[in-house]
């Protein structure tokens, strides 16, 4: 068995070292075309001009033809899907996944009575009022903050909303996740 093994390791060694070997690889292609006895294709009639009668490529609608599955395949009737029930969230449920929308930051100020004067003068239309007390480069700031939106368009929507007054001061959409994530999360309702 050695010997047989070692004579044709030789012999393939041997191939592959001279110059003279040749080899004869051959290769097939094969293309079927498939046509089925009941499909004809009308072309439109078409003059020397290009068109027939007005018709263009641009306004000739191709042809659609349905077709139908065989009457011997087997019809499997799909029974209703149950409907699945959408109940609210549970109090649990809430707590755990609070929702920080947007609010607006009306103004910020350096004093307590300041945010007290302007709370007082902001709509009583049923949206919460917050102060926010942060300290910004040493320096101590309360902003007041006005509002409970869902999204960011509402937000500014309700800017246009507020009071001259207030409009005037430049008051801006601010997201509450980002003061909840922030060095000073604590929001104080004033209302």
């Amino acid at each position: 068995m050695k010997k047989i093994a070692i004579v044709g390791l030789s012999a393939l060694l041997s191939a592959c070292v001279s110059s003279d070997y040749v080899t004869d690889v051959t290769s097939e292609s094969y293309q079927e075309d498939y046509q089925t006895a009941d499909s004809t294709i009308e072309q439109p009639v078409v003059s020397s001009q290009g068109t027939a009668d007005g018709i263009s490529e641009q306004n000739v609608e191709p042809t659609v033809v349905a077709m139908s599955p065989k009457s011997d395949t087997i019809n499997v009737k799909k029974e209703p899907k149950p409907a699945v029930a959408i109940s609210a969230p549970s109090e649990k449920q809430v707590a755990m996944n609070p929702r920080f929308g947007y609010t607006i930051q009306v103004v910020a100020v350096g004093s307590q009575a300041k945010v007290d004067r302007f709370a007082q003068k902001l709509p009583a239309n049923g949206q919460p009022i917050w102060e926010n007390y942060k300290v910004v480069n040493g320096t101590k700031w309360y902003t007041v903050l006005f509002g409970d939106y869902a999204s960011r368009t509402e937000a500014k929507k309700a800017i246009s909303q507020l009071p001259v007054e207030f409009q005037s001061l430049k008051p801006f959409v601010k997201s509450i996740d980002k003061i909840k994530n922030s060095e000073f999360p604590a929001l104080n309702k004033l209302n």
